[in-house]
C-alpha cells in the first residue's frame, strides 16, 4: 500500500510540474540549467523570447529550434553542431575551469586550436598560453590568429589578454619586474627568448604586430569583438517569428540603427477599470518604394508591462503596414505620425516597456516607464485640444464624453493652449511652475466640470519660451507633474493613428482584466473578474483560462466541468489540465483516458508515467509494466541525447 501511496503522490507532482498550464520550481530549475549551458552561444533576442515563454510545450519546441537551426547538416540523424559544442563545453569543464571563464568561453566559440604553446614553469613570464588558429574564414575574422591568455602576476585563472589595453610588461614574471621597465623594454626581455609569445602581446593579427608601436590598438579590439559576437552574427533567428517578439525586445541585427523617438502615458478611467493610454512617436519613417511608386513601411509597435518581479503582467503587440503616395509621404515628413493605443490596467507598481520597430528599414527605439496604479492615481490627460467624441467608441486619451489631441513631444507653440481633462470628486488646483527661472507660478483658472469630468484651458500666449513644469495637486496635495516646452515659432501638428473600439468592448473587460490579475499570481481576483463576464462570452477561447485560474485556486471539480464542454477543444494544454484535475479528483478512469489523449500529441515519459501510475493504482499491474517500460525507454533515450559526448573534436 505505501508503494502504491508513493507513486500516486510522484504522479501528481510529476504531472503538475510538467503541466503546460501549471509551472513549477522543477520545470523552471531544469530550463534555468538550459539557459546557463547554451549561455555561450545563445543570442540575447533568444534569451528574451525564451524567457517570455510561458509553456512548457512551447520551451520544448523552442529547444528543438534552437539546435536545429544550427545543424549545418540536417538531412543527417546526427546534430553534429549540437555534439561538437557539447563536446567542446565538456572539455572547457574539464580542462579550462570552465565555460565561463575567459579560455572556456573561446574554446566554445572557436573550437580546439591549430596550436597551443605552453609557457608554463617558466621563471622569465607568468603562466601563460598562445593559442594559435590558423585557416579561420568565419564572419570576417583573420586566417591567422594569437590569442594569448597569462595568470595575472602568477595567480588566480587565465585571463585573455588585450593587445593595447594590456602590455608585454603584465607577461613578465615578479622575478623580471625588478627596477623600471618599460613596456617597451618588456617586449624586448620576452623577445629574447620567446619571440612569437612576444609577437603575440602586441596584437592578435600577426601581420600587424609592430615593436615600433606596442601600445597601438591596431585591430586587436576589434577581433576579439568579433569573435565574442559571432554567436549573435552566425546564426539565423527567423525561427523566433514562431514564438513572438516579446514587447522591448529587439533583434541583434536592429542594434546599429536606433533612432530618436518620443512616447507619452497617461491613465486614463472607464466604467471603474483603470486603463493606460500611450502613444508613439519615431523621429523619422523611413521607406520603401514600390514598382508602382507608392511609399510603404511595416510597422511594428509593443507594449509590455512587468511588475516589480519582472513577471509580465500584460503584452500586446499591433503591425501597421503604410502604403502612401508622394502627397502623402511629404505630409508624413512635414507633420510627423505618431500612433495611439490604450489597454486595461490592474492596480500595481509597474514597469512599461514601449517599442517601435520599422521592419522595413530595420529601424527601432524603445522608451520605458515606471507607473504606479492605485486609487490614488489621477485620471488625467494634457494636450493641445479638448474635443467632444463619439459616444459609441472607446479611444486613447479620453474621458467621459471627451478626448484629448496631444503631441508625445510635449510641445506648444505661443498660439495653442495647454488643454485637459482631469477626473475628481472635488476642483483640482493646476499650475504651471517656469523651470528655467525663479518666479511665481501660473495658477491655471479655467476650469470647469463637465459631466463626471473637470475640462481645463490655459492660453500660452504672451509665455516666455522654456520648459514648464504642469503641476496638479487635489485636497492640497501634488498627484501630478510633467513637464512640457513652449516654443517661440510654430510648428505644424503631428498626423495619430489611434486604436478605436466599439462600447462591446466593454463587455470583454472583465476577462482581459482577469488574465492580468492571473499573470500577476492573484487567482482569487482573477476569480472574480472572470465571473462578471458575460456567459456568451464563456466560449472556447475564454474557458481554457477561467479554467487554469480554477485549477489554481484548487477547485478541480470545476476545471473539469468548464473543459468538458463541447466548445472547447481538446488540445495538448486542456488534456493536461484534465487529466491533473481528474487525478485529484480521484477519478482514475478519467485521467487514464485523457493521458491516453495526451499521448496522442506526444509519447513523452512524463506521460507513459502517469499511465503507468494510474494503471497500478487500479490494479492493472501488468499494464502499469508496459507504460514504465516505455517512460524508462523514452528517458534513456533523452539522457544519451542530451549526455555530454566524450572529449573530441569534430572539427572548428
Amino acid at each position: 500500500m505505501l508503494a502504491h501511496r508513493t507513486s500516486f503522490a510522484l504522479l501528481i507532482g510529476v504531472l503538475s510540474f510538467r503541466s503546460l498550464l501549471v509551472p513549477a520550481q522543477v520545470t523552471s530549475d531544469f530550463w534555468k540549467n538550459w539557459l546557463d549551458e547554451v549561455e555561450p552561444i545563445m543570442t540575447k533576442t533568444e534569451r528574451a523570447v525564451f524567457k517570455s515563454l510561458q509553456a512548457e510545450e512551447e520551451r520544448k519546441k523552442f529547444q528543438s529550434f534552437f539546435w536545429k537551426v544550427r545543424d549545418a547538416t540536417p538531412g543527417t540523424p546526427e546534430n553534429e553542431f549540437m555534439t561538437e559544442f557539447y563536446a567542446r563545453r565538456r572539455y572547457a569543464e574539464n580542462r579550462l575551469a570552465g565555460a565561463q571563464t575567459d579560455r572556456g568561453r573561446i574554446y566554445i566559440i572557436l573550437g580546439k586550436p591549430a596550436e597551443v604553446q605552453d609557457f608554463s614553469g617558466s621563471d622569465k613570464v607568468v603562466d601563460c598560453e598562445l593559442w594559435i588558429y590558423r585557416g579561420e574564414s568565419r564572419s570576417g575574422l583573420p586566417p591567422m590568429m594569437y590569442l594569448l591568455f597569462y595568470r595575472q602576476d602568477a595567480a588566480g585563472e587565465y585571463k585573455l589578454y588585450y593587445p593595447g589595453m594590456n602590455s608585454a610588461f603584465e607577461i613578465l614574471s615578479p622575478s623580471m619586474k625588478g627596477g623600471r621597465v618599460s613596456p617597451r623594454g618588456a617586449y624586448r626581455m620576452i623577445q629574447a627568448s620567446y619571440p612569437e609569445l612576444a609577437k603575440a602581446t602586441l596584437s592578435v593579427v600577426p601581420d600587424e604586430a609592430d615593436s615600433a608601436f606596442p601600445s597601438s590598438l591596431n585591430s586587436s579590439g576589434q577581433t576579439i569583438g568579433m569573435i565574442f559576437s559571432l554567436p549573435e552574427r552566425e546564426v539565423e533567428k527567423s525561427y523566433l517569428q514562431y514564438f513572438g517578439s516579446p514587447p522591448g525586445t529587439i533583434d541583434v541585427s536592429y542594434s546599429t540603427k536606433e533612432i530618436a523617438g518620443k512616447a507619452a502615458v497617461f491613465m486614463t478611467e472607464n466604467q471603474g477599470v483603470k486603463f493606460l493610454s500611450y502613444s508613439l512617436m519615431p523621429d523619422r519613417i523611413s521607406t520603401a518604394r514600390t514598382k508602382d511608386g507608392f511609399e510603404t513601411a511595416h510597422l511594428v509597435f509593443h507594449l509590455r508591462v512587468e511588475d516589480k518581479a519582472g513577471q509580465t503582467i500584460h503584452q500586446q503587440e499591433k503591425e501597421i503596414r503604410l502604403r502612401l503616395d508622394a502627397p502623402k509621404v511629404e505630409a508624413m515628413r512635414q507633420k510627423k505620425l505618431f500612433f495611439s493605443d490604450f489597454v486595461p490596467l490592474i492596480e500595481g507598481e509597474f514597469r512599461i516597456r514601449l517599442t517601435y520597430t520599422n521592419k522595413t528599414s530595420e529601424e527601432f527605439f524603445v522608451v520605458e516607464q515606471d507607473i504606479v496604479v492605485n486609487e490614488g492615481t489621477p485620471s488625467l490627460v494634457i494636450g493641445y485640444q479638448v474635443k467632444e467624441k463619439n459616444p459609441e467608441s472607446l479611444l486613447p486619451f479620453s474621458l467621459g464624453s471627451f478626448k484629448v489631441l496631444l503631441d508625445p513631444r510635449s510641445i506648444f507653440s505661443r498660439r495653442d493652449s495647454l488643454e485637459g481633462l482631469i477626473r475628481a470628486d472635488d476642483r483640482p488646483e493646476l499650475f504651471l511652475v517656469d523651470r528655467d527661472k525663479e518666479g511665481p507660478s501660473i495658477d491655471i483658472q479655467e476650469v470647469s466640470k463637465q459631466g463626471d469630468v473637470f475640462v481645463f484651458r490655459q492660453p500660452l500666449a504672451g509665455m516666455a519660451p522654456g520648459n514648464y513644469d504642469f503641476v496638479v495637486k487635489i485636497k492640497g496635495a501634488e498627484v501630478f507633474r510633467r513637464t512640457l516646452s513652449v516654443l517661440s515659432f510654430e510648428f505644424e501638428k503631428p498626423l495619430v493613428f489611434e486604436r478605436t473600439e466599439p462600447l462591446s468592448y466593454l463587455t470583454m473587460l472583465p476577462f482581459v482584466v482577469g488574465q492580468e490579475y492571473l499573470d500577476a499570481g492573484r487567482v482569487g481576483k482573477a476569480l472574480e473578474s472572470f465571473e462578471k463576464l458575460p456567459p456568451s462570452l464563456w466560449n472556447g477561447t475564454t474557458l481554457p483560462v477561467i479554467a487554469r485560474a480554477y485549477y489554481l485556486h484548487k477547485d478541480f471539480a470545476r476545471v473539469v466541468e468548464l473543459l468538458e464542454r463541447d466548445q472547447v477543444e481538446k488540445n495538448y494544454p486542456v488534456l493536461i489540465l484534465l487529466g491533473n484535475s481528474s487525478l485529484e479528483l480521484k477519478k482514475l478512469g478519467q485521467a487514464a483516458f485523457y493521458f491516453e489523449e495526451v499521448r496522442k500529441f506526444g509519447d513523452t515519459a512524463e506521460a507513459n508515467n502517469a499511465l503507468g501510475a494510474i494503471y497500478f493504482s487500479l490494479g492493472e499491474k501488468d499494464k502499469a509494466k508496459v507504460y514504465w517500460e516505455r517512460a524508462k525507454k523514452l528517458e534513456q533515450k533523452a539522457a544519451d541525447k542530451s549526455r555530454k559526448p566524450d572529449e573530441k573534436r569534430t572539427g572548428a
